[in-house]
């Protein structure tokens, strides 16, 4: 009998099943530890077994297992897997190397990407330059609904004639660049060799937000994840710290770029006519004293120097110790925000829509003392001001436990243990903020082999998304088409609008529209419906087509999930099947083990990590 498409309520039943086993259990659970404290007698009892071990290492500090990963970790062993992954100089990765290396726009600079990449009305200037009307493609979007034939072709036509010119002009199409760090993105985090780098990276990028679509962002953001984020993750805090304050994507984003003490540009504009004066007094034989007389009289009469447009900016000093550093109950006051914002001040960029450039500016920084968590700046520190607020910042107690709560958070539950945190804290202090030695604590803390955290993390929509993608060994070339099915699912890359970044619990990630776009994922993945992804089923379980159904179901998720499918969504998986009139107990077709990976992959334990 021919099997049925899924019916919507047989999909719902699933997603329904995940909506109530991931969440809610989850915060049941949470509240029940947080609660009780478990005897040590206990704690002994639950201990995960090496398999479960290699498992969830794999699941934390990687973007999933590949299909014969598990295996060799058990072989080699997790602790040495662990040490290499902390040392990714180590690791070779031409796989990913080969497929990055002919994406043009993520090996640029600034400025080559602010050339070739213009802004739309860049585009559209130039295209009326030569008589021609701008094409929608400028602007990304497709061929509007309901158009004829002939009048699509007709689009089509002004396309190409306009991609020609724009190509002899040296322009391409700037959204472009968006698609290409998405794609790269991607590809890492499903290819490369250095898995907990890519971890790191996106863990880093996250914490240190910055929002792609914000004007000079467009291009800056690309040098912003490979130049600054992506070569600090195992670094010193305070370096990480540092880059990312001295980041053109950064100080435009957050705006302290505009930045300036309230009357610097009164002074400035009036020292350099000061000098301008002073000049041609000595060419006249006059004196300094005579030139600031006669600037004086001109600021009382003439009013040629007004006040400056712009003043304090408190944007990046707030951020910079709610999110980046102390956290909000740091022990900072408002008071702080504004003595931190005076530091920064001067700190700002050389043509930001042009490639932008950090420079330090003492025209318009705030060169008097001030008081920061207590500790006084010396007046006439200049640049140096900034430099004492992030050592200040990055060796505080506070951050050290903020820091280590968001990464036990990342990578243990979404409720970490105090104790872990103490130690990784402790870690923080004595190695000047050494992010790998703090790493090294936490994976090697019994409390993250604990019984209780093993799949106890929901993973986000990249982590889901590219874990299938590695979990089946399907090949990717990371494209639009497989960034749709992320941004669908609420975690468009780069994309994250406010300085927070995306969430980092569970309870932001589940609900039934997004848990009904994992399944469809999971479906589309396996029945090779995402353009630019293809999984061979059949070089995943070779002999899965002469299986009955019943048996393919154990055979994938024994490959998929290690044979820990739960009763309910075993039985939820055969009820579908079931409904789409596939024989149980006959011989499967392709059409039938792509439903059964789809299922396995959309199950509430697949989306557990």
């Amino acid at each position: 009998m021919k099997s049925r498409p899924f019916t919507r309520f047989s999909i719902m039943a699933l997603v329904g099943l995940l909506a109530f086993s991931t969440p809610l259990s989850l915060a049941q659970d949470t509240r029940k530890k947080d609660k009780a404290k478990s005897s040590q007698s206990a704690q002994q009892t639950k201990r995960l077994s090496e398999e479960q071990k290699a498992i969830h290492l794999l699941d934390r500090i990687s973007f999933g297992a590949r299909p014969g990963d598990i295996e060799q970790l058990l072989k080699s062993g997790w602790e040495k897997y662990l040490d290499a992954q902390l040392h990714p100089e180590r690791i070779p990765d031409q796989a990913v190397d080969e497929k990055l290396k002919n994406i043009e726009s993520i090996h640029l600079s600034n400025a080559e990407l602010a050339r070739y990449y213009p802004p739309p009305q860049v585009i559209q200037q130039a295209l009326k330059s030569k008589g021609m009307e701008t094409p929608e493609f400028a602007n990304g979007a497709n061929t509007p609904p309901g158009q004829t034939g002939q009048a699509q072709q007709e689009q089509m036509t002004r396309r190409r004639q306009a991609q020609k010119v724009l190509k002899e002009m040296g322009y391409k199409q700037p959204q472009q660049v968006a698609l290409e760090l998405q794609q790269a993105k991607i590809l890492r985090a499903v290819y490369s060799e250095k898995q907990l780098q890519e971890v790191m990276t996106d863990f880093w990028f996250n914490h240190f937000n910055v929002f792609l679509q914000k004007g000079a962002d467009r291009v800056l953001t690309t040098s912003y994840e490979r130049d600054v984020i992506r070569p600090h993750v195992f670094s010193k805090f305070e370096e990480l710290l540092k880059a990312t304050a001295e980041s053109p994507a950064m100080l435009f984003y957050l705006d302290n770029w505009q930045s300036a003490a309230p009357n610097a540009q009164v002074l400035a504009r009036r020292e350099k006519a000061l000098q301008r004066l002073e000049m041609r007094q000595r060419r006249l034989g006059g004196n300094r004293g005579a030139a600031d007389e006669q600037m004086q009289t001109m600021l009382n009469n003439q009013g040629k120097i007004k006040k400056a447009p712009r003043g304090l900016n408190e944007n990046y000093a707030r951020e910079i110790m709610e999110l980046h550093t102390l956290g909000v109950d740091g022990g900072y006051s408002q008071k702080d925000v504004q003595e931190v914002a005076r530091c920064f001040t001067g700190w700002t960029l050389r043509n930001p829509r042009a490639g932008a450039e950090f420079i330090f500016n003492p025209n318009i920084h705030d060169d008097g003392e001030k008081t920061v968590l207590g500790k006084k700046i010396p007046a006439g520190g200049g640049q140096k001001d900034g430099y004492a607020v992030i050592h200040l910042l990055a060796t505080h107690p506070s951050t050290a436990k903020f820091i280590s709560t968001k990464l036990a958070r990342k990578f243990v539950n979404d409720h970490p243990p105090q104790s872990l945190v103490d130690r990784m804290a402790q870690t923080f202090q004595k190695t000047d903020g050494d992010i790998r030695e703090v790493l090294r604590t936490m994976f090697n803390s019994p409390e993250f082999f604990a019984a209780e955290n093993y799949r106890a993390k929901i993973k986000t929509p990249f982590e889901m998304t590219v874990s299938a993608v590695r979990a089946v060994g399907a090949e990717t070339n990371g494209g639009p088409q497989f960034h749709r099915w992320i941004a669908q699912m609420g975690e468009a890359l780069f994309m994250a609008q406010p300085p927070t970044g995306y969430a980092d619990v569970a309870e932001n990630w589940v609900n039934a529209g997004a848990l009904l776009q994992r399944m469809n994922f999971a479906l589309a993945l396996a029945g090779n419906r995402i353009p630019g992804t293809r999984v061979n089923l059949n070089g995943l379980a070779s002999e899965a087509n002469a299986l009955p159904a019943a048996q393919l179901v154990d055979r994938y998720a024994k490959l998929l999930l290690r044979g820990e499918l739960s009763p309910q969504s075993r039985a939820t998986i055969d009820k579908s099947l079931s409904e789409q009139t596939v024989a149980m107990n006959d011989k499967s077709s392709n059409t039938d083990v792509a439903k059964i990976v789809g299922l396995i992959l959309g199950s509430p334990e697949f989306q557990r990590q």
